[in-house]
């Protein structure tokens, strides 16, 4: 699939412009759309990896990853490297950036990921084997509510703007990439999924559900799918044999892929 560059050359002004961490990703000069207390900003995380064999399915990049995004391209910018470096750059900086990504990473290598791929730890999708990951967002510009960072609890195939932020983003991405296999990462992304599976997006085959969102704000869920925590110490609403069908799912599913 080739990267459509419009958005980006729409916005590009206000990246040069960009000061992290003066920055401000719900700046009004990288608005988008709005529909009441809802409102989408623009960031640049359209890259798409041609060669990629793993999508990694996130629900909406938070205020954090759209600054770190911003940053990197505003940087790559100054440095004179071509829109499609830039772009590569700042999905890459921003892609579960932090903590969250060795979380993920230690995700992936418990249900196999690295086996299936070759690799001697998932890890190296974020570095040296890069060409085989594609990480984006349901919905792939980052949307707030009140000014707040998008939640698991909502259900973004409910709203209609973000119905269209959906089909006219990751939607059309999904659709060129037909032999990738896709992992949701929390239960908002896996709705958004489901919800494009359903409108022919994607192939239901090609898609594997389960994957807790390694977010601070839910730790119980991720470290019970690891085997770090025991039922007994769980919080209440952890649902641990939800995360048990889920854990066996996964890494079945995973140890099937050719």
């Amino acid at each position: 699939m080739q990267v459509n560059f419009e958005l980006f050359e729409k916005y590009q002004s206000a990246i040069r412009d960009y000061r992290g961490p003066q920055g401000d990703p719900q700046s009004a000069s990288l608005r988008m759309h709005r529909n009441g207390e809802l409102v989408v900003y623009y960031a640049p995380l359209e890259w798409v990896s041609p060669t990629a064999k793993l999508v990694l399915v996130d629900a909406t990049p938070w205020k954090a990853q759209a600054d770190i995004a911003l940053t990197e391209a505003h940087r790559a910018l100054l440095e004179g490297a071509p829109v499609p470096e830039v772009l590569r750059r700042a999905s890459l900086a921003a892609a579960f950036a932090g903590v969250t990504r060795q979380r993920v990473v230690a995700l992936l290598d418990h249900i196999g990921v690295h086996q299936w791929l070759g690799l001697g730890s998932s890890a190296d999708l974020f570095g040296k084997a890069g060409d085989l990951l594609q990480v984006s967002s349901v919905l792939q510009f980052p949307v707030f509510k009140n000014g707040e960072n998008f939640r698991a609890g909502w259900h973004p195939e409910r709203d209609p703007m973000l119905r269209l932020q959906m089909k006219n983003h990751f939607g059309k991405m999904v659709k060129a990439m037909p032999e990738a296999v896709f992992i949701p990462v929390g239960a908002a992304a896996s709705r958004g999924v489901e919800w494009l599976t359903k409108e022919g997006f994607l192939n239901k085959e090609r898609v594997l559900h389960g994957l807790p969102h390694p977010r601070k704000e839910e730790p119980d869920r991720t470290a019970y799918f690891l085997g770090e925590k025991d039922r007994a110490d769980l919080d209440k609403g952890t649902h641990p044999d939800k995360i048990d069908a889920a854990h066996d799912y996964l890494r079945s599913a995973v140890a099937a892929l050719e």
